[in-house]
This record gives structure tokens, sequence and C-alpha cells, in this order.
């Protein structure tokens, strides 16, 4: 006999003319037909027949068992409903019991044929990850030599890259995990029903817990290949942080020399602007020029504080004692400005 395990029931009754529906609950399975010479059944996700003779399908199966009665020629292990021996082929001395070949046996065997299926599938994605390990190591230690020496606009593209490096391996090792988890998930499944079962095909599930130990390592290594890529990333962030800190500094000095050559401009320009208005204005020419010139200069330096103050005041919509008290300098000032022309003309 044979059990046939497939991943969607349209894969196996369109090929099956004569199955009829049966409905049959078992402790883990359940029968959903009956054909000349087998059964359909359902196991977790699984879709499974056991059939005595060969049909045609249109589809492979993803995993396949083949089933004999065989008398124990000494090498057979006892388990709870006779003997058995498994090689290529489950040899099985003992009787035909129903809740055995339909229940607990698909259910076990499902379980051992999707955990190797997926431990196969992993151990070829752990050897690709590996290659690109390698590779991505390699990139790691040339990029952390080159970092030092590289420019801001080169360090963002570098940043770009790692990222982009990290994405990829990242999104192909959480396939590689989630398979993983699954293995683990069916093995141990599986050593629950063969302890029922009094450790039938304990050694297969042996064999599957060694493939996982070494899938652990694997997904150790690839855990540290990614933190790896990470503290590279930590390492171009710093250093972009530093050359953007002297850029931002260099940008301030600039700025602040700017700000105080601008200053020096505007007190130019307003004490020009004010000497010339006065004059036209007011006889000056009388006033002594130590006392004009130190006039000038405090309506110049309050004149451009009281613009700061004004812009403040624009921005913030409040009303400050700095603005407060520099409207009361700046009219006492003028005030000063239009009386000492006056004073000096009548002495």
């Amino acid at each position: 006999m044979q059990y046939l395990l497939f991943h969607d029931l349209e894969d196996v009754l369109p090929n099956l003319p004569d199955a009829k529906p049966s409905f049959g609950r078992h402790r883990y399975v359940e029968i959903l037909a009956e054909f000349e010479g087998g059964v359909v059944g359902k196991y977790r996700n699984v879709i499974f027949t056991l059939t005595t003779k060969d049909i045609k399908l249109s589809k492979e199966p993803i995993v396949s068992f083949t089933v004999e009665f065989a008398s124990d020629d000494g090498s057979f292990k006892s388990f709870r409903y006779g003997k058995y021996s498994c090689n290529d082929k489950i040899l099985i001395d003992g009787e035909y019991i129903d809740e055995f070949f339909h229940d607990f046996l698909p259910a076990l065997l499902s379980e051992l044929g999707i955990a190797e299926l997926l431990l196969r599938d992993c151990i070829e994605r752990a050897q690709y990850l590996a290659e690109r390990e390698t590779e991505i190591v390699k990139d790691i230690i040339r990029l952390s030599d080159e970092v030092r020496a590289l420019s801001v606009e080169r360090l963002e593209e570098l940043s770009f890259e790692l990222s982009s490096l990290r994405a990829k391996f990242f999104s192909r090792y959480m396939r590689f995990k989630d398979d993983v988890e699954e293995i683990f998930a069916a093995v141990s499944r599986a050593s629950s029903i063969s302890s029922f079962l009094g450790g039938m095909l304990a050694e297969k599930i042996e064999s599957l817990k060694l493939g996982l130990e070494d899938l652990s390592y694997y997904e150790s290594r690839f855990e540290d290949t990614l933190a790896g890529v990470r503290d590279a990333l930590d390492v171009v962030h710093l250093r972009l942080e530093m050359l953007r800190g002297k850029e931002n500094l260099e940008l301030q000095k600039r700025t602040s020399s700017l700000q105080a050559a601008a200053a020096i401009i505007e007190f130019v320009a307003v004490y020009y602007y004010t000497l010339k208005i006065w004059e036209t204005f007011l006889p000056i020419e009388k006033v002594p020029s130590i006392i004009s010139f130190t006039v000038l200069t405090i309506f110049a330096t309050l004149a451009i504080l009281y613009t700061e103050a004004l812009g403040e005041y624009l921005r913030k919509r409040r009303v400050s004692l700095k603005l407060v008290v520099l409207t009361l300098m700046l009219t006492l000032i003028l005030i000063l400005m239009s009386a000492l022309p006056i004073i000096f003309s009548e002495v």
C-alpha cells in the first residue's frame, strides 16, 4: 500500500472518478472520500491517499511512502500495534487495524514527510544564504576600512547600499527562520504521535532533529551577520553625524561672520543716513562734534537693536520688556537730537 501526500484536494479527486464522499473523524485524521482500493483523508493542511493499488494522477505527490506487511527477520522494532522496520519502505509485522492505518500512521507520515521536505529546502536556502553571507562580510570589512576617508555624499550612498543589503538578506533569512520553526513544530508533533505508538519511526525523528541542529548553527551565523551589518550601519551613521556636525559648525562660523559684517554695514548705513537727515532739518553745525558723534552712535545702535526686537515681536506676537525699553530710549534720543541744535544755537 502507498500513502501519497498532496497540498490540495483538487490535486486528487478529479483523478478518482469512482470516489464517493465518506465522512469519518478520527483522533488526528478526517476521512473525506473512499474509492476502489483506498481512501482520501486530511491531516491538518495535508491531503493524503491510502491506496492498495497503483492509481494514475495528473499531479505528482509532494511526498510518498510505501508500506508493506512482512514477517520479522530479527531486525524489526516493536511498537504499539506490532513490529516495524524502516528503510526504503516501511515494513510492518502486524494486523491491519483501521485506527492505525487510517489515523495514526498517516498523521505521523504527514508530519515526517513535510518536515523532510522543508528540511531539504532549508538546507538549500541555508547554503545560498551562506554564500551571500560571505560576500556581505567581505563588503563590511572593505567598507569599514574605507569609511573614514569617504565624503558625506559617498557615506550617504553607502548607508543606502548597506540598508538595502541588510533588507534583502533579512527577508531571505526570515523565510528561512519561518521554515525552521515549521520543521521544529512538525518534529514535535511527530514525536508526540511516535511516543503514543511506542516509538515508531523514532529513528527518522532523530535524523530530523540532527538536521535541525545543523540549521540552528546556520541560524546563529546569519544572526551574527545581520548584527555585523547593523553595526556597520551604525558606524556609517556616526561618521555621517560627525561630518555633518563639522559642516554645520563651519556654516555657523561663516554665518556668524556674515551676520557681523551685515551688522557693521547696517550700523554705518543708519549712522550716515541719520546724519544727513539731521543736517537737513536742524542746524547741527552748532553742536560740538563729540556730542553729535556720541548721540548719532547711540541712535544708530538703538535703531539696530530695535529692529531685532521688532522682528521678535512680529514672530511671537508678544510685546517684550526689551521692546518697551528700546522704544523709550529711542524716543528719548530723538527728543535729545531735536533739542541739541536749538540749545547750542541760543548759546
